[in-house]
């Protein structure tokens, strides 16, 4: 699992050469076991504190350890002719965390977390390629209740605009030359995406 890290985070730029081996370590034990307690995936408690110290270090930024995955993502695109870019929302759920902060409703309004917004690539066949683009957001709490509201919105105010960006990052992001597949469920029955321009292998 270590090589399998090393190569994908290999373009991660933290300032620091031990910040990056510490992401390396944690993708690492957190992939090899990832239905267990970060203390059980490090192994024993100093792995375990670096783990805590480097999610709570002020140096490390989430758009950072993204990018470079984009990067290695990138790269495994360009080797084929033809890839699916497959979008669609998640919730990650917190309610029974209520120390956290920062967290807004989700489509059960009674419960706390955030929405989470990805295009996943993958080849014809299904092979994954990764994670290209992701949007994370918390809704604001009070906005409770205000759903019947939103059709008089623009759609550059709504979360449903998720769906334009998305694809105007997979445009942007891909080489011309390959064929782009835009795969996503109802929710993306949008008249305003189905009518954005779109380059010809897209």
């Amino acid at each position: 699992m270590t090589a399998w890290a090393e190569e994908e985070l290999q373009y991660a730029e933290l300032g620091d050469v031990r910040r990056k081996k510490r992401l390396i370590r944690l993708v690492s034990d957190l992939a090899a076991q990832p239905n267990v307690s970060v203390p059980q995936a490090s192994g024993n408690l100093a792995a375990t504190q670096a783990a805590y110290e480097f999610w709570q270090s002020p140096y490390i930024k989430p758009e950072a350890i993204a990018s470079c995955h984009q990067r290695s993502t990138l790269e495994r695109v360009q080797q084929h002719p033809v890839v699916m870019a497959i979008q669609d929302t998640t919730e990650l759920n917190f309610t029974h965390h209520p120390g956290k902060r920062g967290m807004g409703y989700l489509d059960n309004a009674k419960a706390r977390g955030l929405k989470v917004h990805s295009v996943f690539c993958s080849t014809e066949g299904g092979v994954p390629l990764g994670v290209l683009h992701q949007q994370v957001w918390a809704r604001d709490i009070a906005n409770v209740g205000k759903k019947h509201q939103r059709h008089k919105k623009p759609i550059q105010d709504k979360e449903s605009q998720r769906w334009l960006t998305a694809l105007a990052a997979t445009q942007t992001l891909i080489p011309e030359e390959i064929v782009v597949v835009m795969v996503a469920d109802k929710e993306a029955d949008i008249y305003d995406l189905f009518m954005l321009a779109r380059r010809p292998n897209s």
